[in-house]
């Protein structure tokens, strides 16, 4: 075996004992990973696309579709040369807890999505979202909020998917998961 591959599995043992409770599906490309802050109970889908030159916060329960991207920084554009120059400008980006982000939703610098938001799939969020939101759309807008109730009794009870799914205590069941509402 390689030295490159050697390296590569001591990685990922370390990363599993700093972060047990968490999903990160291969592929994916998160760069620096330091940068990236994480609570338990998260899943990251394949294919997830992290810029980071700013930090990353990702609150517990948290779930990303596949290809997700998120950015920290921004070419400057109004800087020494054309198109944009050397310089990068870099913000942080905050997603709270029990936030479920779509498949294929690009997410750009700055941007803090509150806890329990949801955003649908090929979002681009471009600017905050404010805690249970149901977001969509490029540029993304608000479609609705969520029954905070509800969610507020959800979470007191732990009725966490991630953490849930850990235990054993979802359905695993693809017929059972499945339920058809026609067109």
């Amino acid at each position: 075996m390689c030295i490159k591959k050697i390296k590569v599995l001591i990685a990922r043992k370390r990363w599993k004992r700093q972060h047990p409770t968490v999903t990160l599906c291969r592929p994916y490309n998160i760069t620096p990973i330091s940068n990236l802050a994480l609570g338990e109970h998260i899943y990251i889908g394949p294919e997830a696309w992290f810029s980071l030159r700013g930090k990353c916060s990702i609150g517990s329960g948290t779930i990303f579709g596949p290809r997700c991207k998120i950015h920290t920084s921004n070419h400057r554009y109004e800087g020494t040369m054309l198109p944009y120059d050397h310089i990068y400008t870099v913000k942080d980006v905050v997603i709270g807890e029990n936030v479920w982000i779509g498949a294929d939703v690009s997410i750009m610098p700055g941007v803090t999505i509150g806890e329990g938001a949801v955003v649908a799939a090929c979002s681009c969020v471009t600017k905050d979202v404010p805690p249970m939101a149901v977001v969509g759309g490029n540029p993304m807008r608000i479609i609705k909020y969520r029954d905070a109730e509800n969610y507020n009794r959800l979470k007191a009870e732990g009725q966490i998917y991630m953490a849930l799914k850990a235990q054993g205590k979802t359905i695993t069941d693809e017929k059972q998961r499945c339920e058809y509402q026609g067109k």
